[in-house]
């Protein structure tokens, strides 16, 4: 007695100093700011290039995941596309490596022919007229890796798992090389034919265009025109006045009435299409007495388009069956002209006038029926778009050199036939969606010119087929690539242009004509194989070192073309890098790569040529085509979007670039979100829909980021005097802690889940409510008082430790594929212990170091504290008013005493957890069943109904006094210490 009476005389006497060194306050070297400077660059050499070679060169793994790049273009800064394309790359291939211990093979790469660098190479040039080929492709070849070395640093600060000092480029003599072989095999299956017909052309980059090539501008505006043209077929007048007495015409009177988008190809007007099946009426002037032939189900809206025309009051109508073979006259070009009426399958009632204007050099429809029917074909504009004096009628030849689908050389076209009567009706202001070269940003033109075309119909079942292998994601990616694929029958790969892989065909220079040869082909490829693709275009007069001996002696009778291929050829060939052996990869009866990852434009594009060309080479003599795709996985992502749903674009100026983000400032200010911020942004979007971006997202996502590092810092400074073998047993746990365990059980659970369906969205919402909910608002704040007052060495302490030990080994685990750099960080500062002889959270070996146990899931525990959550969210409530009434400051001032029946499993499960709840409730102290003084200064009460029980809760303040060192009201006196602290300082 006299001792406690001594000890508490010490107490007293010492109170007003400070207790702060005896508290277990956390330390730790982890900083609550993201590294920067050599520091950021030091981690991110660790877990990407460092961490690629280790994993890469390793024997001890489990399988082999193949993720192949699709090269982005060698053009230019990066954008947040690429942020968003690269990061998501990365995140699926290190959660292969750390939840699956697979060794990752992912080899970056850069698309580098085409024309943007051609044009971007010859406007950087003083004599850009002057230049020959090879010197164009020479600046070509300078830029682009120019632009690869650029590229290539800025993809590093994305902290990407890769060996990026080793990329596959299509411009190397290895690659171009590959290309050519899958196009020898092109040619030896019979695929490949040589074509006059019409294909999307670019007047400002002179070349042809595939579909994959286009914009479409859904606000584009056209001058459309309905344009008459006199039925020159005598029969027909017979017939109309046989057939409708009451109509009087001569001949000429009867014209039929075209519509079109595209006045400008008038000029090569070869016939009119209707349908054999369709019904059709006359409208007609009563002053000039013409005569309209249209679709009966358009003719009342014709005529409120030409108040001159009008409707029969009789009825008159005749099938299209009747106008079928019938001739007319383009009064331009004259009446010793004549041209078809024919049936077209294309030809609907639902729009313009139900009979179509047809140009076989100008449209793919018009085309067909021009074979079909025998027409000519030849266009009238050369490849800047400007009308061909020889290829027009002479009743158009003052269009010679006007472009013709500007406006100048359009009303010009219209003005000629204004002058020859032919014009019904101009709407100067049509808006459709319409194609534009993706280059020059323009809209583009359908010309026939001669092309190298392959046959896709022949290759389509099978290409259909391989795609019931693979895995979308969004699953309507399949239907989506299916359709591009169904809709194509042939592909154009020519493209007139000089920066490229050239189409190695020899031209005969008097005839024209191609050597078809395949012997030829296959010699010219073995000769660029030695010589290179840019000697290819040297200026040889004679070329005999190119050809194979049997035509040694014709050098000079031959010319090289000059044409190169598509670069969705280019890159469709990439495959053929994932492997050394071609016919090997050509054959093979697996997908090459598990997954491809690209925008959601790739379907039209690189996820189809790659598909296409492994199909191609997988032909043996035109038959036996394996029904294998080059991938087992396609995941597609959207566009990036600014606030208001626009899409990025330099031209827009709404442009974020991802160096604008990592560093922060600027205009708009941004903060400086890091590497790993960047990558949280990524990780956090609905990647498979369009990703907006703008200053208040990333600006949300640096609070997460914060609150990420904070979360580690609090568990790593409370683990600062923690050893291995201090760990408490799983049976000895405290029911607080075990709840946290099976939480985190469920949430690595969910997490991984998500992984796996590349939810990482999930991932992050999953773990960021986790970290709010279950560890910041509940365990954390629960558990600062035992943390930091308890002895050391407590169990209850240790316990908490324990969990704490658990929670951070989890959360590196299911972080390190968002947030690599962040876990090594986290890594560098952990004891030795704790890293498992690992200097890498990548590198432990196996997912069984990160693998919450099942036992660790206990429903029962959880079940029993959402009740005491539920009567510790009532009991909030009544504090949160008394506060606010300035009946306290701090919860700990008050005591609660909680009444309920003790026979009820409520009261039971009360009175287990009764030691606990004052910390659970952060109060000072928690009774059950034992009323508080009611003669104190203040008495609450409330209650709630819980399992059919009433409970009521009371409130008062506290009977003891503040403990100046744990600051509960649980002191005997003022400036006391609490029994537990006086306790651990005199112990200390």
């Amino acid at each position: 007695m006299l001792r406690h009476i001594r000890r508490l005389s010490i107490t007293r006497v010492n109170a007003k100093t400070s207790y702060s060194n005896t508290l277990q306050l956390p330390k730790t070297e982890f900083g609550p700011k993201v590294p920067s400077g050599s520091s950021k660059d030091e981690l991110i050499k660790l877990v990407s290039e460092d961490l690629y070679s280790w994993q890469l060169n390793r024997e001890n793994y489990n399988d082999r995941w193949i993720f192949h790049d699709g090269p982005p273009y060698a053009n230019g800064d990066l954008h947040l596309g690429h942020a968003l394309n690269k990061i998501l790359k990365d995140i699926i291939n290190r959660f292969e490596l750390i939840r699956y211990n697979n060794k990752v093979i992912y080899q970056p790469g850069w698309d580098c022919h085409g024309l943007p660098i051609e044009m971007k190479a010859i406007s950087n040039s003083e004599k850009a007229s002057e230049l020959q080929p090879t010197e164009i492709r020479s600046l070509c070849r300078r830029l682009a890796m120019s632009m690869i070395d650029k590229q290539r640093d800025q993809f590093k600060e994305f902290g990407i798992m890769t060996d990026f000092n080793n990329p596959y480029i299509t411009l190397s003599n290895d690659y171009e090389i590959k290309q050519l072989q899958v196009f020898l095999k092109l040619m030896e299956n019979g695929l490949l034919s040589r074509q006059l017909k019409p294909v999307w052309w670019g007047c400002e980059t002179q070349t042809a265009l595939a579909e994959a090539e286009l914009e479409y501008n859904n606000a584009h505006n056209s001058v459309a025109t309905y344009v008459k043209f006199p039925l020159a077929s005598s029969q027909f007048y017979k017939l109309l006045n046989e057939k409708y007495p009451f109509i009087e015409v001569n001949k000429f009177d009867v014209q039929f009435l075209i519509w079109t988008s595209t006045a400008w190809t008038i000029p090569a007007n070869q016939a009119i299409c209707i349908h054999r099946d369709l019904n059709y009426t006359l409208i007609y002037n009563d002053m000039t007495n013409e005569h309209l032939i249209v679709a009966e189900s358009l003719a009342d809206e014709l005529c409120k388009l030409n108040e001159s025309y009008r409707r029969y009051s009789e009825p008159l109508c005749f099938k299209g069956d009747e106008l079928l073979n019938l001739e007319y006259i383009n009064p331009a070009v004259g009446p010793e002209y004549l041209f078809p009426i024919l049936h077209g399958d294309h030809v609907s009632a639902t729009a313009g006038s139900g009979l179509v204007h047809t140009a076989p050099a100008h449209g793919g429809e018009d085309y067909l029926i021009g074979c079909r029917h025998n027409l000519k074909i030849m266009s009238s504009v050369n490849g800047q778009g400007m009308f061909i004096a020889d290829n027009i009628p002479d009743g158009f030849s003052s269009l010679k050199g006007e472009y013709a689908n500007k406006k100048e050389g359009l009303w010009k076209c219209i003005d000629i036939m204004k002058e020859h009567n032919m014009i019904f009706h101009i709407n100067k202001k049509y808006k459709h969606s319409y194609p534009y070269d993706w280059r020059s940003n323009k809209p583009v033109i359908q010309r026939a010119t001669p092309q190298w075309f392959v046959n896709v119909e022949k290759i389509k079942p099978t290409a259909i087929e391989a795609l019931e292998s693979v895995e979308f994601l969004p699953e309507n990616g399949k239907n989506r690539l299916k359709s591009f694929i169904n809709n194509r029958n042939e592909w154009c790969i020519s493209r007139q242009r000089t920066w490229g892989v050239p189409l190695p065909i020899i031209f005969h220079k008097e005839s024209g004509e191609p050597i078809d040869d395949i012997e030829v082909i296959r010699f010219t490829i073995k000769c660029m194989t030695k010589f290179g693709t840019d000697s290819w275009f040297t200026k040889e007069d004679d070329i005999c070192r190119w050809l194979p001996e049997s035509y040694k002696d014709m050098g000079t009778m031959y010319v090289k073309g000059q044409d190169t291929m598509d670069v969705w050829f280019d890159s469709g060939t990439s495959w053929s890098t994932l492997g050394d052996n071609m016919e090997e990869l050509s054959r093979s009866d697996t997908p090459l790569a598990d997954i491809y990852l690209e925008g959601s434009d790739q379907h039209r594009g690189w996820f189809q040529s790659s598909l296409l060309n492994k199909i191609i080479a997988s032909g043996v003599n035109g038959e036996n085509f394996k029904p294998v795709a080059p991938f087992k996985k396609i995941v597609t992502h959207g566009f990036t979007l600014d606030s208001k749903n626009d899409k990025m674009s330099k031209s827009k100026g709404n442009v974020i670039s991802p160096k604008h983000a990592i560093n922060g400032g600027g205009k708009p200010f941004l903060p400086s979100l890091g590497t790993d911020g960047l990558r949280l942004w990524v990780a956090s979007s609905n990647f498979t829909q369009d990703v907006n971006v703008s200053s208040e997202i990333l600006t949300r996502v640096f609070e997460n980021v914060k609150k990420l590092r904070v979360t580690l810092k609090y568990m790593l400074g409370n683990l600062n005097d923690f050893e291995e073998n201090k760990k408490v047993s799983y049976n000895d746990l405290n029911p607080l802690d075990k709840l946290v365990l099976s939480k985190l059980f469920r949430l690595q659970q969910t997490c991984v889940e998500y992984y796996k369906d590349h939810n990482f969205s999930r991932v992050v919402k999953d773990i960021s409510t986790h970290m709010s909910v279950d560890l910041s608002a509940q365990y954390f704040d629960i558990s600062k008082d035992c943390l930091y007052t308890d002895a050391k060495d407590s169990k209850r302490r240790r316990s908490i430790q324990t969990v704490l030990q658990a929670l951070l080994r989890t959360y590196i685990g299911l972080l390190a594929p968002i947030q690599p750099l962040l876990v090594q960080e986290v890594w560098n500062v952990c004891p030795e212990y704790f890293k498992n002889n690992s200097k890498s959270p990548f590198t432990v070996g196996s997912w069984d170091f990160y693998q919450i146990p099942d036992t660790y899931l206990q429903e029962s525990i959880e079940h029993d504290f959402s009740k005491i959550w539920q009567v510790k969210d009532t009991l909030y409530k009544s504090l949160e008013e008394l506060r606010l009434n300035g009946t306290f400051k701090n919860k700990l001032e008050t005591q609660v005493n909680i009444v309920v029946d003790n026979e009820s499993s409520l009261g039971k499960l009360l009175t287990s957890h009764q030691v606990f709840l004052d910390d659970y409730f952060l109060v000072s102290k928690v009774y059950v069943n034992e009323e508080p003084l009611k003669e104190a200064s203040y008495f609450s009460e409330t209650s709630l109904t819980l399992d059919e029980q009433e409970v009521k809760i009371q409130i008062a303040p506290s009977s003891n006094a503040k403990c100046p060192r744990c600051w509960k009201f649980v002191s005997e006196s003022e400036d006391a210490l609490c029994t537990k602290c006086d306790t651990v300082v005199h112990k200390h």
